[in-house]
Protein backbone atom coordinates (compact mmCIF):
# COMPACT_ATOMS: atom_id res chain seq x y z
CA UNK A 1 0.00 0.00 0.00
CA UNK A 2 1.94 3.29 -1.37
CA UNK A 3 1.11 6.46 0.51
CA UNK A 4 1.93 9.83 -1.25
CA UNK A 5 5.13 11.85 -0.79
CA UNK A 6 6.31 15.28 -1.97
CA UNK A 7 9.63 15.16 -2.31
CA UNK A 8 11.22 19.33 -2.63
CA UNK A 9 14.24 19.35 -4.70
CA UNK A 10 16.40 22.62 -4.47
CA UNK A 11 18.08 24.54 -7.45
CA UNK A 12 21.84 23.23 -7.85
CA UNK A 13 22.72 27.15 -7.49
CA UNK A 14 21.48 27.11 -3.71
CA UNK A 15 24.17 24.34 -3.26
CA UNK A 16 26.52 27.14 -3.39
CA UNK A 17 25.27 28.68 0.07
CA UNK A 18 27.34 29.27 3.11
CA UNK A 19 26.81 26.64 5.96
CA UNK A 20 24.70 29.23 7.95
CA UNK A 21 22.35 30.22 4.52
CA UNK A 22 22.24 26.33 3.62
CA UNK A 23 20.69 25.93 7.63
CA UNK A 24 18.09 28.84 7.17
CA UNK A 25 17.38 27.53 3.37
CA UNK A 26 16.55 24.35 5.39
CA UNK A 27 14.46 25.80 7.95
CA UNK A 28 12.36 28.16 5.68
CA UNK A 29 11.66 24.98 3.76
CA UNK A 30 10.53 23.07 7.05
CA UNK A 31 8.68 26.05 8.22
CA UNK A 32 6.99 26.31 4.72
CA UNK A 33 6.06 22.88 3.83
CA UNK A 34 5.40 21.15 7.29
CA UNK A 35 3.91 24.16 9.61
CA UNK A 36 2.37 26.02 6.68
CA UNK A 37 3.88 29.46 7.59
CA UNK A 38 5.41 30.83 4.31
CA UNK A 39 6.96 33.85 6.27
CA UNK A 40 8.82 33.64 9.45
CA UNK A 41 10.16 36.58 11.95
CA UNK A 42 14.34 37.12 12.91
CA UNK A 43 13.67 35.62 16.01
CA UNK A 44 11.91 32.40 14.71
CA UNK A 45 15.22 31.84 12.95
CA UNK A 46 17.12 32.65 15.66
CA UNK A 47 15.16 30.69 18.04
CA UNK A 48 14.97 27.27 15.78
CA UNK A 49 18.30 26.81 14.13
CA UNK A 50 20.34 27.48 16.65
CA UNK A 51 22.61 30.36 14.97
CA UNK A 52 23.76 33.30 15.99
CA UNK A 53 22.06 36.80 15.37
CA UNK A 54 25.03 37.80 13.66
CA UNK A 55 25.43 34.22 11.57
CA UNK A 56 21.69 34.78 10.77
CA UNK A 57 22.28 38.26 9.61
CA UNK A 58 25.24 37.57 7.46
CA UNK A 59 23.19 34.84 5.65
CA UNK A 60 20.17 36.58 5.57
CA UNK A 61 22.19 39.48 3.42
CA UNK A 62 23.51 36.23 1.18
CA UNK A 63 20.28 34.49 0.61
CA UNK A 64 18.44 38.12 -0.24
CA UNK A 65 21.72 38.87 -2.67
CA UNK A 66 21.06 35.52 -4.40
CA UNK A 67 17.57 36.00 -4.84
CA UNK A 68 16.59 32.89 -2.38
CA UNK A 69 15.16 35.25 -0.04
CA UNK A 70 12.64 37.97 0.01
CA UNK A 71 11.75 40.46 2.97
CA UNK A 72 8.25 41.93 3.82
CA UNK A 73 7.68 44.86 5.85
CA UNK A 74 5.29 44.13 7.98
CA UNK A 75 3.74 47.35 9.71
CA UNK A 76 0.97 45.68 11.26
CA UNK A 77 3.42 44.44 13.90
CA UNK A 78 5.21 46.94 14.42
CA UNK A 79 7.65 47.42 11.49
CA UNK A 80 9.48 44.29 11.63
CA UNK A 81 10.53 42.37 8.45
CA UNK A 82 9.54 38.81 7.87
CA UNK A 83 11.02 36.63 5.41
CA UNK A 84 10.12 33.87 3.49
CA UNK A 85 11.88 31.61 0.19
CA UNK A 86 10.70 32.55 -3.16
CA UNK A 87 8.44 30.25 -4.51
CA UNK A 88 10.36 29.60 -7.96
CA UNK A 89 13.34 28.15 -5.74
CA UNK A 90 11.42 25.48 -4.92
CA UNK A 91 10.04 22.72 -6.87
CA UNK A 92 7.83 19.87 -6.03
CA UNK A 93 7.79 16.70 -7.57
CA UNK A 94 4.84 14.19 -6.91
CA UNK A 95 5.97 10.87 -5.72
CA UNK A 96 4.99 7.69 -3.71
CA UNK A 97 6.40 6.85 -0.28
CA UNK A 98 7.15 3.45 -1.76
CA UNK A 99 7.00 -0.15 0.02
CA UNK A 100 10.42 -0.72 1.67
CA UNK A 101 12.53 -0.43 4.99
CA UNK A 102 13.69 3.19 5.37
CA UNK A 103 17.04 3.90 7.26
CA UNK A 104 16.19 7.59 7.96
CA UNK A 105 19.04 9.39 9.84
CA UNK A 106 18.11 11.90 12.14
CA UNK A 107 21.28 13.98 10.85
CA UNK A 108 21.91 17.42 13.48
CA UNK A 109 18.25 15.94 15.20
CA UNK A 110 16.66 19.05 15.24
CA UNK A 111 12.80 19.19 14.07
CA UNK A 112 13.42 22.24 12.31
CA UNK A 113 16.14 20.74 10.14
CA UNK A 114 14.02 17.75 9.68
CA UNK A 115 13.39 17.43 5.37
CA UNK A 116 10.50 17.19 3.87
CA UNK A 117 11.50 13.65 2.39
CA UNK A 118 11.94 12.37 5.88
CA UNK A 119 9.07 13.99 7.65
CA UNK A 120 6.24 12.73 5.22
CA UNK A 121 8.14 9.13 5.20
CA UNK A 122 8.16 8.73 9.18
CA UNK A 123 4.61 9.45 8.59
CA UNK A 124 4.11 6.93 6.54
CA UNK A 125 5.43 4.38 8.28
CA UNK A 126 3.53 1.60 10.08
CA UNK A 127 6.53 0.69 12.64
CA UNK A 128 9.18 3.21 13.55
CA UNK A 129 12.20 1.51 15.15
CA UNK A 130 14.40 4.35 17.03
CA UNK A 131 17.82 4.71 18.75
CA UNK A 132 18.57 6.45 21.89
CA UNK A 133 20.29 8.98 19.99
CA UNK A 134 17.07 10.17 18.55
CA UNK A 135 15.35 12.65 20.75
CA UNK A 136 11.69 11.98 21.20
CA UNK A 137 10.43 15.28 19.56
CA UNK A 138 12.00 14.55 16.18
CA UNK A 139 9.31 11.48 16.02
CA UNK A 140 6.65 13.38 17.90
CA UNK A 141 6.68 16.17 15.62
CA UNK A 142 5.81 13.67 12.77
CA UNK A 143 2.79 13.30 14.10
CA UNK A 144 3.18 9.54 13.32
CA UNK A 145 0.40 7.40 14.01
CA UNK A 146 2.28 4.32 13.85
CA UNK A 147 3.97 2.20 16.08
CA UNK A 148 7.37 3.46 17.76
CA UNK A 149 9.68 1.14 18.87
CA UNK A 150 12.97 1.36 20.89
CA UNK A 151 16.11 -0.53 18.45
CA UNK A 152 18.11 -1.56 21.56
CA UNK A 153 17.06 -4.87 23.06
CA UNK A 154 15.05 -6.04 19.88
CA UNK A 155 16.64 -8.67 17.91
CA UNK A 156 17.31 -7.93 14.25
CA UNK A 157 15.70 -11.38 13.54
CA UNK A 158 12.23 -9.43 15.08
CA UNK A 159 13.19 -6.71 13.04
CA UNK A 160 13.46 -8.68 9.92
CA UNK A 161 10.62 -10.41 10.82
CA UNK A 162 8.24 -7.14 11.37
CA UNK A 163 10.24 -5.89 8.04
CA UNK A 164 9.17 -9.19 6.18
CA UNK A 165 5.36 -8.73 7.33
CA UNK A 166 5.21 -5.23 6.54
CA UNK A 167 6.90 -4.96 3.39
CA UNK A 168 5.05 -8.00 1.78
CA UNK A 169 1.59 -6.52 1.90
CA UNK A 170 2.75 -3.47 0.22
CA UNK A 171 3.84 -1.24 3.62
CA UNK A 172 6.86 0.36 4.70
CA UNK A 173 9.06 0.76 8.49
CA UNK A 174 11.62 3.25 9.69
CA UNK A 175 14.86 2.41 11.48
CA UNK A 176 15.45 5.95 12.92
CA UNK A 177 19.32 6.56 14.00
CA UNK A 178 22.23 8.75 14.35
CA UNK A 179 24.12 7.84 11.95
CA UNK A 180 27.14 8.93 13.50
CA UNK A 181 26.58 7.87 16.91
CA UNK A 182 24.61 4.54 15.87
CA UNK A 183 26.36 2.88 13.02
CA UNK A 184 27.52 0.06 14.95
CA UNK A 185 24.42 -0.49 16.77
CA UNK A 186 22.81 -0.58 13.36
CA UNK A 187 25.11 -2.44 11.14
CA UNK A 188 23.71 -5.73 12.13
CA UNK A 189 20.24 -5.03 11.99
CA UNK A 190 20.64 -3.72 8.13
CA UNK A 191 22.85 -6.70 7.68
CA UNK A 192 20.05 -9.12 8.83
CA UNK A 193 17.81 -7.53 6.64
CA UNK A 194 19.71 -7.69 4.00
CA UNK A 195 20.54 -11.24 4.11
CA UNK A 196 16.75 -12.09 4.54
CA UNK A 197 16.22 -10.91 0.78
CA UNK A 198 13.93 -7.63 1.42
CA UNK A 199 15.55 -5.52 -1.41
CA UNK A 200 13.92 -1.76 -0.77
CA UNK A 201 16.37 -0.65 1.47
CA UNK A 202 16.03 3.30 1.43
CA UNK A 203 18.52 5.20 3.32
CA UNK A 204 17.36 9.05 4.30
CA UNK A 205 18.96 11.96 5.90
CA UNK A 206 18.37 15.27 7.40
CA UNK A 207 20.38 18.11 7.29
CA UNK A 208 24.05 16.37 8.21
CA UNK A 209 26.66 17.67 10.62
CA UNK A 210 29.56 16.10 7.85
CA UNK A 211 27.68 17.78 5.03
CA UNK A 212 27.88 21.17 6.97
CA UNK A 213 31.06 20.30 8.02
CA UNK A 214 32.27 20.13 4.21
CA UNK A 215 30.28 23.20 3.72
CA UNK A 216 32.34 25.63 6.41
CA UNK A 217 35.40 24.18 4.90
CA UNK A 218 35.19 25.72 1.12
CA UNK A 219 33.41 28.57 2.74
CA UNK A 220 36.44 29.98 4.11
CA UNK A 221 34.28 30.94 7.36
CA UNK A 222 35.18 31.14 10.98
CA UNK A 223 31.78 30.72 12.11
CA UNK A 224 30.77 28.04 14.14
CA UNK A 225 27.75 25.98 13.90
CA UNK A 226 25.96 24.90 17.59
CA UNK A 227 23.35 22.03 18.07
CA UNK A 228 21.56 20.92 21.18
CA UNK A 229 19.47 17.70 21.87
CA UNK A 230 18.80 17.06 25.11
CA UNK A 231 22.18 16.28 26.81
CA UNK A 232 23.90 15.86 23.66
CA UNK A 233 25.45 18.74 21.68
CA UNK A 234 26.73 18.86 18.03
CA UNK A 235 29.70 21.46 17.42
CA UNK A 236 31.24 22.67 14.02
CA UNK A 237 34.03 24.76 13.87
CA UNK A 238 37.13 25.60 12.00
CA UNK A 239 40.43 25.01 13.11
CA UNK A 240 43.29 26.31 11.45
CA UNK A 241 46.72 24.68 11.23
CA UNK A 242 48.88 24.68 15.08
CA UNK A 243 45.75 26.31 16.88
CA UNK A 244 44.31 24.15 19.55
CA UNK A 245 40.30 24.23 19.56
CA UNK A 246 38.98 26.22 22.90
CA UNK A 247 35.98 25.57 25.18
CA UNK A 248 36.54 21.47 25.14
CA UNK A 249 36.08 19.53 27.89
CA UNK A 250 38.30 16.24 26.53
CA UNK A 251 35.91 13.90 29.70
CA UNK A 252 32.74 14.77 27.84
CA UNK A 253 33.42 14.19 24.02
CA UNK A 254 31.50 11.31 22.41
CA UNK A 255 33.07 11.39 18.87
CA UNK A 256 35.04 13.65 16.86
CA UNK A 257 35.22 13.55 13.19
CA UNK A 258 37.73 15.66 10.85
CA UNK A 259 37.33 17.00 7.67
CA UNK A 260 40.30 18.73 5.45
CA UNK A 261 41.13 18.67 1.93
CA UNK A 262 43.68 17.26 -0.14
CA UNK A 263 44.54 19.01 -3.09
CA UNK A 264 40.95 18.35 -4.65
CA UNK A 265 39.62 16.26 -2.25
CA UNK A 266 38.08 16.08 0.82
CA UNK A 267 38.92 13.37 3.67
CA UNK A 268 37.29 12.65 6.44
CA UNK A 269 37.86 10.62 9.15
CA UNK A 270 37.41 9.46 13.09
CA UNK A 271 39.53 10.45 15.16
CA UNK A 272 40.53 7.85 18.17
CA UNK A 273 42.80 10.35 20.23
CA UNK A 274 41.11 13.54 21.60
CA UNK A 275 44.57 14.57 23.96
CA UNK A 276 45.81 16.40 20.70
CA UNK A 277 43.37 17.92 18.25
CA UNK A 278 46.09 20.17 16.52
CA UNK A 279 47.47 19.67 12.96
CA UNK A 280 49.66 20.99 10.84
CA UNK A 281 46.66 22.11 8.01
CA UNK A 282 43.56 23.70 7.92
CA UNK A 283 40.44 21.35 8.94
CA UNK A 284 36.88 21.10 10.03
CA UNK A 285 35.91 19.29 13.33
CA UNK A 286 32.09 17.85 13.85
CA UNK A 287 32.12 17.26 17.53
CA UNK A 288 29.52 14.83 19.78
CA UNK A 289 29.66 16.16 22.83
CA UNK A 290 27.61 15.38 26.56
CA UNK A 291 26.47 18.00 28.24
CA UNK A 292 26.30 17.80 31.83
CA UNK A 293 22.81 18.05 33.63
CA UNK A 294 23.32 21.49 36.29
CA UNK A 295 20.58 21.60 39.36
CA UNK A 296 20.52 24.22 41.17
Amino acid sequence: MSRERRNIELPYRLMDLSPSARIIVSYLQFESMINGRPYVTFNDIVENTGLSQRAVRGALSELKAKGVVETILDVSRGRRYLYRLIPSNISIIEEQVESGVYLVDVGVGVPSMMSFRVYRTIRASAIVYYTSHVPRSFLEYTKCTCASLPLEGTRPDQVVFIASKVTSSGGSISIVYDQLLDWELVDPYINAIKESGIKAIRPLSSVSPLILGIQLLMSKSDETLSFRRGNLGIRILRVNPGVEPSNLNRGLLLKVFEIRRINELVEMRQLGDFRNLTSDYEKVLVIYESIPEYTA
